[in-house]
């Protein structure tokens, strides 16, 4: 299932660049392995869009898998759907300016 529209067809705002793109993809490919996961963060008449929230939490879980050495197809297989309700706060490394 493609999630994003073409550029040519794109209804408005700013095209966003292949790295967002793909992050994008990648945290749609992981909704989709948890259905009732998506229903419940459904919004606008029907259930028409998925939470933004939902695909940021998504999105950064996979960077974070990436970031310790898997590969993106690997992350968006091993991420749990637990993971993603409960997403943990992880205290960000300080970098070292004493260059």
């Amino acid at each position: 299932m493609d999630h994003l529209p073409e550029e040519e067809k794109a209804s408005g705002g700013e095209v966003i660049d292949q790295v967002t793109r793909d992050a994008i993809k990648l945290a749609h490919e992981l909704l989709d392995r948890f259905p009732d996961l998506v229903k419940r963060h459904k919004f606008l008449a029907g259930g028409a869009a998925i939470s933004s929230s939902l695909v940021i939490i998504a999105a950064v879980a996979i960077a974070r898998r990436m970031r310790r050495g898997q590969t993106a197809q690997e992350a968006v297989a091993d991420i749990t759907e637990e993971e993603l309700e409960t997403p943990k706060n992880e205290p960000r490394q300080k970098k070292n300016n004493s260059d």
